[in-house]
């Protein structure tokens, strides 16, 4: 058994988090570990979560981080994607958990505009959606993430077996 860890990728929409987060999962299972995998869209629809406004945001994050957090108390590695745009709260978060690893998904915000896989930022950018993080609403960057990726740079696999490297090297 691996180190009960929470893995948080943070990063734009359109970055690549939940891509890799997929891709570690699956290599996370070849190597013997059932993780846990958290994404924030998928967590908003089963709890019918609206709201994009900053508090909303904030609290979202902060319930996947105690749910994170939880899981991990009880044993398990934890996957989480999600844009998490404010830093304060990613920190409420790292202060939750005992093993948290912080993973910027530093993609480009061109990449991702030309991307775009909802159309959000089509829509974002012709002001049909307002409060859209990285064009009408802040993304505060990590200073000092455990592990930075570029999805533009290498691909999905390649981003999940940087991860697993790092996740590998934890003292249990």
């Amino acid at each position: 058994m691996r180190k009960p860890a929470v893995i948080w990728l943070t990063g734009l929409s359109g970055a690549g988090k939940t891509t890799v987060a997929r891709k570690l999962a699956e290599l996370c299972r070849e190597k013997g570990i059932c993780p846990v995998l958290l994404d924030g869209d998928e967590i908003r629809k089963v709890t019918g979560q609206g709201g994009f406004d900053e508090e909303s945001r904030k609290a979202h994050n902060l319930r996947v981080g105690q749910l994170a957090a939880l899981f991990e108390q009880q044993g398990h590695l934890v996957i989480v994607s999600m844009i998490a745009p404010y830093a304060g709260t990613r920190q409420a978060v790292r202060e939750m958990c005992r093993c948290y690893v912080e993973v910027f998904t530093d993609t480009p915000l061109e990449v991702c505009i030309r991307r775009d896989p909802k159309g959000l930022y089509r829509k974002a950018l012709s002001n049909e959606i307002s409060e859209f993080t990285g064009i009408s609403a802040p993304y505060e960057a990590p200073d000092a993430p455990e592990l930075r990726i570029d999805t533009s740079v290498n691909d999905a696999q390649e981003c999940a077996g940087m991860i697993w490297e790092y996740y590998s090297g934890l003292k249990k």
